[in-house]
């Protein structure tokens, strides 16, 4: 097995970690994480009450368990059943809610788009989708002769900047959105005032993975560049060895071209 061989499966098996960790940022959900027993700004007038009961005699407004939020959905910071559910989620008392992708084919009736919720998730999967595409071209291409190919490090290289970019687009604007009414960051974290503020919530270990992943993406991007440049385009020939392609010489002016 050549040195072409052995750098591009290493490259491809990198691209596959970060693919990993794209995905796993997308199906867990603690981006932000609120703790438990932080003081929530609730109003109790939208509280349902019991009979006999005020909202502040028949709940708290502390967190009874740890909340987190992320691209794909959020879990509240109470339990199933809890009344304080019905305050961020109407009609609901699961304690989680997560945003499904392929609502607008499974459900069509019910399907409304939502900009702050759908937005980013969608751009996050696009990315993840096209670095799926880049780790199946590299292990197509670098498994066997064609590894040789500067041309193959070149588009592996635009395709995981192209797919890191879009990914990074989604987490940018899931937090951009952050002190939107519909965002999950502003019905759990309270006291959002502006974009990237994350009120009484702290950065989450999911968000880590998809920081993580998006610099390693960048990172492979720019060793992909340079294992081009030092990759010399090359063909195979009739007896099947890579043959380099060099200039033809020119002679007055006009390029001299031969065959083989």
């Amino acid at each position: 097995m050549s040195s072409e061989n052995n750098r591009g499966i290493v490259l491809c098996f990198l691209i596959y970690i970060v693919l990993c960790a794209t995905i796993v940022s997308i199906i867990e959900r603690p981006w932000v994480v609120i703790p438990k027993g932080t003081q929530l700004n609730i109003s109790a007038e939208d509280i349902p009450q019991t009979s006999g009961q005020t909202a502040a005699e028949a709940i708290g407004f502390d967190a009874d368990v740890p909340g987190y939020c992320g691209i794909s959905g959020m879990c509240l910071p109470f339990t199933d059943g809890s009344p304080l559910i019905q305050y961020f989620v109407a009609n609901s008392s699961n304690q989680c809610v997560r945003t499904d992708p392929i609502q607008f084919i499974t459900d069509t009736d019910n399907f409304k788009f939502n900009v702050v919720e759908h937005v980013p998730l969608y751009l996050a999967i696009a990315g993840s989708v096209f670095l799926l595409f880049t780790w199946v071209i590299g292990i197509c291409a670098c498994c066997n002769e064609s590894c040789g190919y500067c041309t193959i490090y070149s588009v592996i290289a635009v395709m995981l900047t192209f797919s890191t970019s879009l990914f990074l687009a989604g987490g940018i604007m899931f937090f951009v959105f952050g002190n939107d009414p519909q965002s999950c960051i502003q019905k759990i974290c309270g006291d959002v005032k502006s974009s990237f503020d994350l009120g009484h919530c702290i950065q989450g270990w999911s968000g880590i993975v998809a920081f993580c992943g998006l610099l390693c993406g960048y990172i492979l991007a720019i060793v992909s560049c340079v294992l081009a440049s030092k990759t010399p385009l090359s063909r195979k020939g009739n007896t099947g060895h890579v043959v380099e392609v060099k200039p033809a010489p020119r002679r007055g002016g006009h390029m001299m071209t031969s065959r083989a």
